[in-house]
């Protein structure tokens, strides 16, 4: 995700976009929902939450306005009837940012699922093929996390983890990255609020992956690693699936 730019903000609204950090203090009233468009990704709607456990990029959340919006990992658990959420970004226990709702979302997945299929929960927070009991309703596969993206003229500097890049359209914070000169294993750790500048990292989105070697390359971005796999959902403020007997 890049950036978005909401259409109808409250004033002072937390930014949306992965250029921002979440943190532990809470800016807007939880449960707010926002329209917000992605110049890439296209219009949705964002809820804000606490997260009530770490969260990782696109994890399916479920939260209960009664006791407070805190967004949990959405529980491996059939017939929940249950609201469902995405986190744009990895996020701590006790911090506050948006979630995605509507839209063209990035699901953190366990396995990469056809275009046009249907998704249900296979592993706390992580969804897979649909199952019964456990699919997610108002939700269906867009892209599949086969999906590559490649930005020619990558520019890299050897002992560096900064890549500059003509726009970072597809590409999003956890998406694993490769090219010449890029060091195995590297993910996008950040993006800049410009979308020019990725920072590498180990898997952690931590620790720095420096560049090998300095110059412009093609930089390709596969959308999953062999074990997490983000396939492109479209939604309408799904729900996991209720009583079925």
């Amino acid at each position: 995700m890049t950036t978005a730019a909401t259409q109808f903000p409250l004033i002072g609204s937390q930014p949306i976009g992965n250029f921002f950090a979440p943190d532990s203090t809470q800016r807007q009233p939880l449960g707010a929902i926002v329209s917000a468009n992605d110049p890439y990704w296209g219009g949705g709607e964002y809820i804000y939450l606490q997260a009530n456990a770490t969260l990782t990029q696109g994890a399916a959340v479920t939260w209960n306005g009664g006791v407070g919006f805190k967004a949990i990992a959405l529980p491996d658990t059939a017939n929940q009837a249950a609201a469902v959420g995405f986190a744009i970004y990895p996020m701590a226990s006790g911090q506050f940012g948006w979630f995605k709702i509507s839209g063209q979302i990035l699901a953190n997945c366990t396995a990469s699922v056809t275009a046009g299929s249907a998704v249900g929960i296979t592993a706390a927070g992580q969804l897979g093929a649909s199952s019964a009991g456990k699919e997610i309703e108002g939700a269906s596969v867009l892209a599949p996390a086969t999906t590559t993206v490649t930005k020619a003229n990558a520019t890299t500097r050897a002992g560096s983890n900064l890549v500059i890049v003509s726009d970072a359209d597809g590409l999003f914070v956890g998406c694993p990255v490769s090219g010449t000169g890029i060091a195995a294993s590297s993910y996008i750790g950040a993006i800049s609020s410009d979308g020019r500048t990725l920072s590498l990292t180990a898997s952690d989105l931590t620790t720095a992956k420096n560049a090998t070697a300095s110059g412009a390359i093609t930089l390709t971005g596969t959308y999953n690693d062999g074990t997490t796999y983000y396939n492109v959902l479209y939604a309408d403020r799904p729900t996991a699936q209720g009583r079925i007997t």
